[in-house]
């Protein structure tokens, strides 16, 4: 038997790379994402949730299998040093070079990107403007082509009393829900907009409207400013600082509704863990102060869309713990650990409304449901490469698997706003379509494939680096007058094949490719070469 799986590493490759593709996707739904395009899909989402559901399981299910194989092989000490010599260097020469590029690109596009007039002068507190375009027909419940909001939602965001009193008298409906059920006074307690909170009250905005999932405007203060601050600017609003948003949120804490259950649930248990444990998540004790600087240990954005590997090293760390104790699994029970993934989704939520897939975590700190839930997928794999070995047999019943996957899907959309079914249908879901398609793959590939080798390499590099291709692709075109489906289309056909270029030529055989996937030899054509 070879020892690599070719299959697994396909799979494992498929499911870094499906990663371009839903950062390729973001610009063209109202998602937080700094590039927006003028034209809207109503497709890209479910594709968006529809992945999202299901990947990183997967991707970190096939990592609990490949290190229980090299352990296995090669013992605990060159486990280690190999994970630190390619996922912890790699990270953080990414986290120093990679991720300040990111941010520079998202920074450039939030200043060179302009809303639409009518949102331009809500944002930048024309008055008297905003109250002669109001007074047209209709302006008054328009709403903007790629967010959809309303001028109150604009005017309550940007958090200018003045302009929110404005849209106000022109006739807006102070109780005006979102696709969420959020009200205006949801939108202020969670950016800390204290004073545009006491203009709303004052016109009879209702502090104890709910949302979809039965939240009143306090609980979004249990989210975290660090949250709200980093959103702001890929909103559309200009950069809010965590201390203001925190001073806010004191001020409204002293009109807004307090006391037992104020922040509004079901009264079911989940809902009530949910909550305290967001709060606990993104308490204040866990911000370190250094001079004006601070940062927060658990919702600090640090490693952006590399929080993977952060994940797998303290998940590499765990697996150490347990193999120098003893306490590794030895695969028998380990479908224990299918129904056990289900207790940190139950605590899944952090918009406090209804989304579909796991939460993400980009702190130093992670999320302790978060790193649990992809745990038990990790844990899973390292069982089962220490029951079967290297000719695992997984998802062997693949196509049952699938089709019970999209059936598990179609319902956990439909049922989402209902924490106690999504506590089930979600992981079910990751489960069976992860399982599904290791089967499939397994089918599809039972021999290692010299491209399928090579594709398993590349995506590695071509993950680390594809972010600030893919924002420039969508900044490029973003006003091209083409179907949004269609510039999806045409940006993956574009920046797949650079990735891929600059991997052959510019990383495989060199120290970067040696860093990332070992040496590899440079072909040749003739022995002379």
């Amino acid at each position: 038997m070879s020892q690599r799986r070719t299959d697994l590493d396909a799979l494992r490759s498929f499911a870094m790379l499906l990663g371009i593709a839903l950062h390729a996707s973001l610009s063209f739904f109202a998602f937080p994402w700094p590039v927006h395009d003028t034209h809207r899909s109503d497709l890209l989402p479910l594709f968006l949730v529809a992945v999202h559901g299901f990947r990183m399981p997967l991707f970190f299910l096939l990592s609990g299998v490949f290190t229980m194989l090299v352990f296995r092989r090669r013992g605990l000490r060159s486990l280690l040093e190999q994970r630190c010599a390619r996922i912890l260097l790699p990270l953080a020469i990414a986290v120093a070079t990679i991720v300040p590029l990111d941010m520079a690109i998202k920074g450039f596009a939030q200043r060179t990107i302009r809303p639409q007039p009518a949102v331009a002068e809500i944002l930048s507190g024309e008055e008297a403007a905003v109250r002669q375009r109001l007074a047209e027909k209709g302006a008054v419940t328009a709403r903007d082509d790629f967010y959809g909001r309303t001028p109150l939602a604009w005017a309550t965001l940007e958090g200018d009393p003045a302009i929110v009193a404005a849209v106000l008298d022109a006739g807006a409906d102070v109780n005006e829900r979102d696709s969420s059920g959020n009200t205006p006074l949801h939108a202020v307690a969670f950016f800390g907009r204290d004073a545009v909170g006491r203009v709303l009250l004052e016109r009879g905005a209702d502090p104890l409207a709910r949302n979809v999932v039965g939240r009143l405007p306090v609980a979004l203060m249990a989210l975290s400013a660090d949250v709200a601050s980093e959103s702001a600017p890929l909103v559309g609003l200009k950069t809010l600082g965590v201390d203001d948003i925190l001073r806010g949120r004191e001020r409204l804490r002293e009109f807004l509704p307090t006391g037992p259950n104020a922040e509004g649930t079901f009264g079911g248990p989940l809902d009530r863990m949910t909550l305290g444990w967001l709060k606990f998540v993104s308490a204040e004790w866990l911000r370190l102060h250094v001079g004006s600087w601070s940062i927060h240990l658990v919702q600090t954005n640090l490693f952006d869309h590399l929080w993977f590997l952060w994940f797998l090293c303290w998940l590499v760390a765990i697996f150490a713990i347990l193999a120098t104790t003893g306490l590794l699994p030895s695969g028998r029970g380990r479908f224990v650990l299918v129904a056990l993934s289900c207790l940190p989704q139950a605590v899944m939520g952090m918009s406090l409304a209804g989304f579909y897939g796991p939460d993400t975590s980009f702190g130093i700190l992670p999320k302790p449901h978060v790193l649990a839930y992809y745990a038990c997928f990790f844990f899973f794999g390292v069982a089962t490469a220490a029951a079967e070995g290297i000719d695992i047999r997984l998802g062997r019943y693949w196509k049952f698997l699938l089709p019970a996957a999209a059936v598990l899907f179609v319902a956990g959309i439909a049922t989402m706003n209902d924490r106690g079914l999504a506590t089930i249908l979600q992981p079910a879901y990751a489960w069976t379509m992860s399982l599904g398609l290791i089967g499939l793959v397994c089918r599809l590939f039972p021999h290692p494939l010299p491209a399928v080798t090579w594709m398993a390499d590349a995506s590695y590099w071509m993950y680390l680096v594809h972010v600030p291709l893919v924002m420039a692709a969508q900044w490029l075109i973003r006003l091209w007058p083409l179907p949004a489906e269609g510039k999806f289309v045409l940006i993956l056909a574009t920046v797949t094949p650079l990735l891929l270029a600059s991997y052959r030529w510019c990383v495989r055989y060199t120290a970067i490719g040696s860093l990332l996937n070992g040496p590899r030899d440079f072909p040749t054509d003739h022995p002379a070469r």
